[in-house]
């Protein structure tokens, strides 16, 4: 296989781990409103998505705003894989405590 079809097929494989949603746990912040802070959203979710795209080159997360604390709560991010941005969402599935349970997912 070819350095560039290795590449491509890298490049796929990042993509494919964003296609399915993957699941995260943020903290809450500990001052102000019930929210995961946009800066530790961003760190959470570049530490998910590497984990997923195995052989892709994971840049810099950037998010909207802060992730509030409420279920069905959304922020849209992009995400750099391998050069190219992609955007995602992240979505609360549920608030447990000081515990902030989300999906992201391409789009």
């Amino acid at each position: 296989m070819t350095a560039e079809g290795s590449r491509k097929k890298s490049v796929r494989r990042g993509a494919t781990g964003l296609t399915a949603a993957l699941a995260v746990v943020g903290l809450l912040a500990g001052c102000g409103g019930k929210v995961v802070k946009k800066s530790d959203l961003e760190s959470q979710i570049k530490e998910k998505v590497a984990a997923a795209a195995t052989g892709s080159k994971v840049g810099d997360v950037k998010c909207d705003d802060d992730l509030k604390a409420k279920v069905k709560a959304t922020t849209s991010c992009t995400v750099s894989i391998d050069g190219k941005t992609q955007k995602i969402t992240a979505v609360v599935n549920k608030v447990d405590g000081d515990k902030v349970s989300y999906s992201i997912k391409q789009g």
